[in-house]
């Protein structure tokens, strides 16, 4: 049962869906992250504990990270309806906005002013990663073992190793070398929370939903349609891709561009700058992709595959992960993975520099975007609301960006 605490703290659905469509509508890629915290964490629907636990327990599944931990965050707050309600209107902002721009890509042409606005969002996107890095630095790379296995994770994705090997190395490394943080850390209250909802109402959901994962896989090989296909396509991807969106989307030009052809390799590198572009998950270029093959139900079919995988397995391991967390070997396991996590995020802090911090004006955008969240506490909407009518003022007035 949840203490008193906690129990004052749970919002109603209504709230829930509110924030989690605030988020859809303004974070953008691993920012994601930062708006979670300040939303979860700030409000006191979990404590920092319980949402780490699920930083660390969502990257040993398939799918795209930010959206497994916007789930399990829905879920642990208000179970399966929290889960249901949360993580679509979390993506709903992103796949409007999708559709939107892939009708007017398909139907004109017109993105000449995508590129310095991707550039603009990047920089402040990689001030705000800057911001994440330094503080999961500060928590969890602090011991000699933890530092070597950030470092390691470090060095394994600048050499292009996957990044489940990581993880599982991660894993093991953290059994081997981290202690137990029950025993060095004061408690916050993240054991005694449970999963709000009956077990045999939550059980009865995933067994629910469980059926509609393999029917999602019956009809797309049975049915020869182009729909069938597409949502088989995209699904298969959700199904078993670990990491973020940069590590999936070689899967996803194989599927588009190379085994169907639903799209030229110039259009898929546009669909790509759209995600990018695009509050919400990267991985939303499904809907796309989608839209280029059947309109405004492929897209649909599409953006669909692509996340109900994750959603799935993120109810199927939340329930596994709430009954063995108390185990030492495993609180040790996500003391690895979160170490391998702050490398990881390392790796990802220098790739987007070298995108996006190409001359010096960006660097004004993200070091301003890092200032903002790291010491004015300014809230990501503003920061990327600012940022983007500043850019689009650049653009009018014939200012480059890189």
């Amino acid at each position: 049962m949840k203490n008193s605490n906690q129990e004052s703290s749970e919002p109603s659905l209504w709230k829930l869906t509110g924030a989690f469509f605030k988020i859809g509508l303004t974070a953008y890629g691993m920012a994601i992250l930062q708006q979670l915290k300040a939303l979860i964490i700030g409000k006191k629907w979990l404590t920092r504990r319980q949402l780490d636990e699920g930083l660390g327990m969502v990257q040993m599944y398939p799918g795209p990270i930010m959206y497994n931990l916007a789930t399990y965050g829905a879920y642990r707050t208000r179970g399966f309806s929290g889960a249901l309600l949360g993580s679509f209107v979390f993506l709903l902002p992103s796949y409007v906005l999708m559709v939107v721009l892939s009708w007017v890509y398909f139907s004109y042409g017109l993105v000449s002013w995508i590129h310095p606005l991707f550039i603009a969002l990047e920089a402040m996107v990689t001030g705000i990663v800057a911001h994440i890095f330094i503080d999961f630095s500060e928590r969890y790379l602090k011991t000699k073992a933890g530092a070597l296995v950030g470092g390691l994770a470090f060095l394994l994705m600048l050499f292009k190793v996957n990044a489940f090997y990581v993880i599982v190395l991660a894993i093991f490394l953290g059994i081997a070398l981290l202690r137990d943080i029950k025993r060095g850390e004061k408690e916050d209250g993240s054991d005694v929370a449970m999963i709000p909802g009956k077990m045999s109402h939550r059980i009865f959901a995933i067994v629910v939903t469980g059926a509609g994962f393999f029917t999602i896989i019956a009809a797309g090989l049975i049915f020869e349609k182009s729909s069938a296909k597409l949502l088989l396509s995209m699904f298969k991807i959700g199904a078993v891709a670990f990491g973020s969106g940069f590590t999936i989307m070689p899967l996803l030009q194989q599927e588009a561009v190379i085994s169907h052809h639903w799209l030229t390799m110039k259009q898929f590198a546009d669909g790509i700058a759209m995600g990018q572009i695009t509050p919400g998950p990267f991985l939303i270029t499904a809907t796309f992709i989608g839209y280029k093959v059947g309109g405004i139900a492929g897209s649909a079919l599409a953006t669909f595959g692509m996340f109900f995988p994750s959603f799935f397995y993120t109810l199927i391991v939340s329930e596994i992960y709430g009954k063995i967390k108390h185990l030492r070997p495993i609180r040790q396991a996500l003391q690895g993975v979160l170490a391998s996590f702050t490398g990881m995020l390392l790796f990802v802090l220098l790739s987007l520099g070298k995108v996006a911090l190409t001359s010096p004006l960006p660097y004004i955008w993200a070091v301003g975007a890092f200032l903002a969240v790291r010491y004015l506490k300014l809230n990501i909407l503003w920061i990327f609301a600012i940022g983007i009518i500043l850019s689009i003022g650049c653009y009018q007035f014939g200012i480059v960006l890189n």
